[in-house]
């Protein structure tokens, strides 16, 4: 579909209300002459942008016109789009992502370590390393899970989730979203014992092991990113009401 920057523009005002809720379930979408007066544009170029949607899988069309969809239909790029929608990340989305995700790095771990090669077992050992014997503040631990991660995917031979990963890296960058907490992660006590548990399990070829270990990371990842999201959104909330407060004090001192 040809990419332009109007349909896109619209799409993206559209999908945004759709998820914040301005529009529920099966409702209809305002029709193409409409949207077109809206925001001065031709009806081809709404049209377009309702397939944009279509495609993102939270808009049908149907002859009566475009409807919002159930957001459970939707592909798997509306969870990005979930997390951009505010300054803060939903805590609640961004915990069910990393949940979804746990699953998925434990059976890589679990296949990872069986089959990995000397040299991919090397390097997931150098990772490792690094990550025990080096200061949080010193590295970005971040980009050293996300390597480990893909190593331990392509250690599996599992075509089928190398091409999650993939999706996941692309449409759901939870590592990058979640960078603050490896930086000054409160668990630091629990993970080293964790990380040390790993790599003996990936220098033993013991899969079962690396994958308990790397689900009880997820684990504390998912405890530490949710805290510190609830404190964000709960400071941006203060932040808003003090503002609005302000701005009603100012109005009435007019």
């Amino acid at each position: 579909m040809p990419s332009t920057s109007q349909d896109s523009s619209i799409a993206a005002s559209l999908r945004d209300d759709i998820l914040r809720g301005q529009y529920r379930c099966g409702e209809r979408l305002p029709s193409e002459r409409d949207l077109a007066q809206r925001f001065g544009v031709h009806r081809s170029t709404v049209r377009e942008a309702f397939k944009r949607l279509e495609q993102l899988g939270v808009v049908a069309i149907h002859p009566g016109g475009a409807r919002v969809a159930p957001i459970e239909e939707a592909s798997l790029d509306v969870v990005a789009h979930l997390l951009a929608l505010d300054d803060s990340p939903d805590p609640e989305i961004l915990d069910q992502a990393l949940e979804a995700t746990s699953g998925f790095r434990a059976m890589a771990a679990r296949l990872g370590t069986e089959r990995a090669n000397e040299e991919q077992r090397a390097r997931m050992l150098s990772i490792l390393k690094t990550m025990m014997e080096t200061e949080p503040e010193e590295y970005d631990r971040a980009e050293l899970v996300t390597e480990l991660s893909d190593c331990l995917v392509e250690a599996s031979g599992n075509m089928v989730l190398r091409l999650m990963r993939r999706g996941l890296s692309t449409n759901v960058d939870l590592m990058s979203v979640a960078n603050d907490a490896f930086r000054v992660s409160p668990a630091q006590a629990e993970v080293e014992p964790l990380l040390w548990r790993l790599s003996h399990a990936i220098e033993n070829s013991d899969g079962a092991t690396a994958s308990e270990a790397v689900y009880r990371l997820s684990c504390l990842l998912r405890q530490t990113v949710r805290k510190q999201a609830n404190e964000k959104r709960g400071a941006l909330e203060e932040d808003s009401v003090a503002d609005a407060s302000s701005q009603g004090q100012s109005a009435e001192g007019n």
